[in-house]
């Protein structure tokens, strides 16, 4: 999934980003095949893009000094040696450079197959792109949330740099095509299609069902702060007592020995919920590709342990913060049903399963296009953003 947003998450970056370049109304192209024809605002988008990328890179090298800004001394990130996430290590302004191209050549590379592939999408499927892109231009990104108060349209940002709505709207409706095209692709009967069976096999050989709940072995209590600036109240953790934290052991070996007996997640979960005097329902169940959770390594490793079917408990934390889980990791053929033949499951597992083979192959397409970049390209270089 990663791998399939990369280029997606490029092309909507202008969606989620308060403060960027963007496409110039000067009657310039910047890159085109016989079919397309991108203003030059779409490279210094995408040139900008690649700079925010780098300079993050940058910060992440050891020369980079965060209470300064500076890095080994100078203002400016662009000579600084970076390593992206594929190895690649180039200075900063070099790097930038490629990326750049790179994004142009892949949007090029999208529209190429939408239109090979005879790619359509319903009128309200386009609609839906397009008011999504013109709430963000006239209200910003935080209207629809938050209300009024938060109103901070991106044309007041974009239109003194050059940006049209029309080239605002572009990049909505191009990362749509890209979805598009994937979804041609791989559709099953598709030229690269997976059928059910072999997505099926793929989901219940890389994706893992669990489920956990926990109680803290501290509680919070306040302590009157020393400091004068402060004059308040501070909060800190203190363990529980002994007879306390054995209590817990206690409860959730309990829940552990249930769940291995046969006992339903669910009924363990109503058994905790009264034990704890609880009224909303506490416990997190997921399905995912362990090696891509967030729910932190210790968690991952201790499920990961687990046989189907089966529980486990474990106090994680350090001292005076520790907290009590439970883990109990389910049946991965229970949910086949529910991930391959609902569609929006079903979407997010095939994009997982292929789409790095997906990115792979828009690059190696960007690169057999007859493309024509335009000399004007040359005049725009990452030095223009630090200007």
């Amino acid at each position: 999934m990663k791998n399939f947003t990369k280029l997606l998450a490029v092309i909507l970056c202008m969606v989620i980003a308060l403060s960027t370049s963007a496409c110039s109304l000067k009657p310039q192209y910047s890159y085109k095949t016989d079919d397309t024809e991108l203003a030059i605002g779409v490279y210094i988008y995408a040139l900008y893009s690649a700079y925010s990328q780098a300079e993050s890179l940058a910060q992440n090298t050891e020369g980079y000094d965060s209470e300064a800004g500076t890095y080994d001394g100078s203002e400016s990130f662009l000579k600084v040696q970076i390593t992206d996430e594929e190895g690649v290590t180039a200075t900063a302004d070099e790097w930038i450079t490629t990326q750049a191209d790179k994004t142009v050549r892949n949007l090029l590379a999208i529209e190429h197959e939408y239109n090979r592939l005879g790619a359509t999408m319903d009128e309200a499927t386009v609609e839906g792109y397009k008011a999504s892109a013109k709430e963000y231009w006239d209200y910003g990104p935080y209207y629809s949330m938050y209300g009024e108060q938060y109103i901070n349209p991106y044309k007041d940002i974009f239109e003194p740099l050059g940006v049209s709505y029309e080239s605002f709207e572009y990049f909505y409706v191009t990362s749509a095509k890209q979805e598009v095209v994937f979804d041609l692709l791989y559709a099953d009967g598709g030229e690269k299609g997976v059928n059910d069976e072999e997505l099926t096999k793929y989901f219940t050989e890389n994706y893992t069902s669990y489920s956990y709940f926990n109680t803290n072995m501290y509680e919070a209590k306040e302590a009157t702060a020393d400091t004068a600036e402060s004059g308040g109240t501070l909060s800190t953790n203190v363990a529980l007592s002994d007879s306390e934290v054995k209590k817990i052991e206690s409860n959730f070996k309990g829940y552990v020995d249930s769940l291995n007996g046969g006992k339903k997640f669910d009924d363990v979960v109503d058994k905790f919920m009264k034990d704890y005097e609880l009224e909303n329902d506490p416990s997190t169940s997921n399905v995912e590709i362990m090696d891509n959770s967030v729910i932190g390594e210790e968690l991952v490793s201790a499920i990961n342990e687990l046989d189907e079917g089966k529980a486990s408990n474990k106090a994680v934390g350090e001292e005076n913060s520790q907290v009590m889980y439970l883990f109990y990791k389910g049946k991965i053929a229970d949910k086949v049903d529910e991930y391959i033949k609902d569609a929006t499951n079903r979407k997010s597992v095939l994009q997982n399963y292929k789409g790095e083979e997906f990115t792979a192959y828009i690059d190696e397409l960007a690169k057999s296009l007859d493309i024509e970049v335009s000399k004007a390209v040359s005049k725009y270089t990452p030095a223009m953003f630090e200007e």
